[in-house]
């Protein structure tokens, strides 16, 4: 019989894994379906874009992008929950699950594709995965030809010669924060997986996966690394997420170093670059140059962000922000409407440069 859902994805798809972390955490009866050659024609059939994952439910139908499919799932099976009872912190987990997917995952594809030896790992693991089921392949031609295809991709996540210093000091200053937080819980907001856990976790799952990031892990971040295997493979309910005031201490490091010091500046001038049809963007993070061409779907992932902010209106949430730099970039309900966006956003959801990378 098959399963109720099936979901198309990859095992070096940091969107794939969170999604299917969070169908084995509720519990939902699924079939993983490794994409590969063998079974194309089928992936094409449900795939609106050529991108993973594809989730296919019951009644056949098809959904992309992990963030609305997860969304989605919780509604229709609220337990166990993913989402704090207190509204501050509801945010702030959908806040840093938006920094995975748009911040994050440049960390990710810049080491893969920057070092040799994470080059060839990945290029290899990747050519095997697509001609699992393929007799008479060359794996090793595939695989430089999929290293060569992917090194060129770099820049489209803003990874560069110059970019690197950037990219590199905000991944091991999370590391640093995270650990700190994690030292003294099982997940980002207590005794329970949030929303965040599962973005956070699938892009620290590819950098642990990768030679070069995950020996750094190793060596300097133990709790995120037992989190990030604990998350992708056996989230469960160990108790209950705790207050706001609980986990200030460790959290706010978090939101004022790595979201308001990188994330959300980035964020704020891709959106203006969009706007202004610019080619490219040039901001200072943390006191370094960063430039690169703007990406459309990031700008529609930030007016999005804006718009939940917008919605809440809890004064614990407001003070957070303000504390930690964060309201500059994310205006409450007070703050003057911005103009619609334009409905093409001519971007490919969770586009980290290749469909499965």
């Amino acid at each position: 019989m098959q399963a109720p859902f099936r979901l198309f994805g990859a095992e070096l798809s940091p969107y794939s894994i969170k999604v299917r972390a969070y169908l084995r955490f509720k519990g939902l009866e699924h079939e993983w379906i490794a994409r590969n050659m063998g079974n194309q024609a089928e992936f094409q059939r449900y795939a609106k874009l050529p991108l993973i994952p594809v989730l296919v439910d019951a009644n056949d139908r098809a959904f992309q992008d992990s963030t609305p499919i997860i969304e989605s799932l919780e509604t229709q099976f609220p337990e166990p929950s993913i989402l704090p009872d207190d509204a501050a912190l509801r945010f702030v987990s959908a806040l840093l699950e938006d920094y995975a997917d748009e911040w994050l995952n440049k960390a990710m594809f810049h080491y893969r594709w920057s070092y040799e030896a994470d080059q060839l790992s990945a290029a290899e693991r990747l050519a095997q995965a697509m001609f699992a089921d393929a007799e008479g392949v060359d794996v090793q031609s595939v695989a430089a030809s999929v290293r060569e295809r992917m090194m060129g991709r770099r820049h489209h996540v803003g990874s560069s010669a110059d970019t690197a210093p950037v990219i590199e000091a905000a991944f091991t200053r999370l590391l640093a924060n995270l650990e700190a937080h994690l030292a003294s819980r099982a997940y980002l907001f207590g005794a329970r997986p949030a929303l965040a856990d599962f973005g956070l976790a699938a892009q620290c799952a590819q950098l642990l996966s990768d030679p070069t990031p995950g020996a750094i892990m190793r060596a300097q971040a133990p709790c995120v690394v037992a989190w990030t295997q604990r998350t992708m493979n056996a989230a469960s309910v160990e108790g209950a997420f705790e207050s706001l005031d609980a986990l200030a201490p460790t959290l706010k490091p978090i939101l004022s170093a790595d979201i308001a010091g990188v994330f959300l500046p980035w964020m704020a001038a891709n959106a203006d670059a969009m706007n202004e049809g610019a080619e490219s963007l040039s901001l200072e993070i943390a006191g370094a140059a960063y430039q690169q061409a703007p990406q459309k779907y990031a700008a529609r992932a930030y007016s999005e962000l804006k718009a939940k902010r917008r919605a809440q209106n809890s004064d614990a949430l407001a003070a957070l922000l303000e504390e930690t730099g964060c309201s500059a970039y994310l205006p409450g309900a007070a703050a003057s409407e911005e103009p619609p966006q334009s409905e093409d956003d001519g971007g490919e959801p969770e586009d980290d440069a290749s469909d499965d990378s």
